[in-house]
């Protein structure tokens, strides 16, 4: 299956004519090739998209905010006048804002989609969220220009491909709105070659010929009727007429010779994350112990396991989890000697429900000297800061074992592997899901920048002794 060319309408400056260039743009490519699917949607707030190719007075609850909330954009799509589908504009979309979590976000989309043939997308006038989605999304971006000003704001688009590690070559000049009655003396004779020459000259690539300034097509969108029409029914006898002809045919061409290789791209990328992904997320169920850190209670691959704990040394390469009693025993024994069964079961509520949603713990051992150590428990918020703290001092790593009292000492050596002095981090969270759940992707990214934030925090701490090494716990 094929994938949608993407052309993006962008300019940091307001009236230049994107919308206009967006909307018949649209409608003359379906005119040229009547075969070709094609799609366009606005992030502009008004409604000038809908009220051109809107076919009833209809109106539905889809809108364009939806492409960032995992909707798939076929099921948004509305046919439109002139055999243009398009997606229902929003007058909401800064509340929506918070949906658009990165810029790749409308490209997985698109790519994940059967959408297909070309698809336009009309942007505001301002770099926000959504422009950012459009420009990493486009095999084209056409910028119109009709002055000075709007082609130095041409720099912050270059300057965002250049970042996201795209070609300033992907951008296309177009002059706009251009009075072919002012002209001037010397080698630019009008305002057309004049804009050209400076786009040229500062590194653009610029579309043959321009759109001039027209009041015929101005009151197109204006008038007493209240409706919005295209140029190519209403201003056929108009110098425009021919100038958007032209052009098409070069964006036809451009689409053609070059194909929706965007898309591909980013759909390529996604295939090689989700195979990295599945690689090292099989490497960490590999390198999981199998049992309970405590006792021998495996680990199960399906299900779920209330009350299990995760725990992790800051390189991973040793991880397990344990028991929620094992645990509670274990902390119980080593931090909290000789309470009663009551305050056993308070104990168990303030440690492990905590004060705060999802809380970490943190274990930290320190060598105090060559046969002393210093272990200390902290509780920590769900951004990874400290809450509260106790330490103990520990002389021998006696037996970790199921009966009698559990030492920590022996913990923190199962987790070196052999290797003395070794930093490790047990993140444990009670919850109903599968526990090899938090092994995966997303869960495990939050982990490590969870893991990353405490030990930068822990290096600010140190006061330049290298032997200490650290457990974290977090509240499944």
């Amino acid at each position: 299956m094929s994938q949608a060319y993407i052309i993006t309408i962008a300019s940091e400056k307001g009236g230049v004519g994107k919308t206009t260039l967006a909307t018949n743009l649209a409608i003359y490519l379906k005119g040229l090739a009547e075969d070709l699917p094609v799609t366009l949607f606005s992030f502009d707030n008004h409604f000038t998209v809908d009220q051109m190719f809107r076919l009833s007075k209809t109106v539905t609850d889809q809108h364009v905010g939806q492409l960032f909330t995992g909707s798939d954009p076929v099921d948004l799509l509305s046919d439109g006048q002139y055999g243009v589908n398009y997606i229902p504009s929003s007058r909401n979309l800064l509340e929506h804002q918070q949906q658009v979590t990165n810029v790749k976000q409308l490209a997985k989309t698109i790519s994940r989609s059967s959408l297909q043939g070309v698809v336009i997308i009309d942007t505001s006038p301002t770099l926000d969220l959504y422009t950012h989605a459009a420009l990493y999304a486009a095999d084209r971006v056409i910028v119109p220009i009709k002055d000075a000003p709007s082609l130095e704001n041409c720099r912050n688009l270059a300057d965002f491909l250049i970042q996201h590690k795209r070609s300033k070559t992907v951008l296309r000049l177009l002059p706009c709105l251009i009075d072919t009655r002012i002209r001037f003396d010397g080698p630019f004779r009008n305002s057309y070659q004049l804009l050209k020459a400076y786009a040229i000259n500062r590194g653009y690539r610029c579309f043959e010929g321009f759109i001039a300034k027209s009041p015929k097509v101005e009151s197109l969108s204006t008038n007493p009727s209240g409706k919005i029409y295209p140029v190519i029914t209403h201003g056929r006898h108009t110098e425009v007429h021919l100038q958007l002809t032209h052009l098409t045919r070069q964006v036809y061409l451009d689409y053609l010779a070059h194909g929706p290789s965007r898309l591909t791209e980013v759909a390529n990328e996604l295939f090689n994350q989700k195979k990295d992904s599945l690689q090292k997320y099989n490497l960490r169920v590999k390198n999981l112990q199998p049992n309970c850190l405590c006792c021998d209670l495996p680990v199960p691959e399906t299900g779920i396991w209330p009350g299990a704990y995760f725990l992790e040394n800051e390189t991973g390469q040793f991880s397990g989890f344990i028991e929620e009693n094992c645990l509670l025993e274990l902390l119980l024994a080593n931090f909290y000697p000789g309470l009663n069964s009551k305050e056993h079961q308070d104990l168990l509520q303030e440690i492990l429900a905590g004060t705060v949603d999802r809380p970490f713990y943190l274990l930290q051992k320190t060598a105090i000297n060559h046969e002393q150590f210093k272990i200390a428990l902290f509780h920590l918020d769900q951004r990874g800061r400290k809450i509260s703290g106790r330490s103990i001092k520990v002389k021998e790593p006696g037996r970790f074992q199921k009966k009698g009292q559990p030492n920590l000492l022996q913990l923190f050596n199962n987790a070196a592997n052999g290797q003395t002095d070794q930093f490790q981090q047990l993140l444990i969270r009670q919850s109903n899901k599968q526990p090899l759940e938090l092994l995966k992707y997303h869960n495990y990214l939050e982990w490590q920048t969870i893991f990353n934030r405490i030990q930068i925090d822990l290096t600010l701490e140190e006061d330049g002794d290298s032997t200490s090494a650290s457990v974290g716990v977090h509240q499944l």
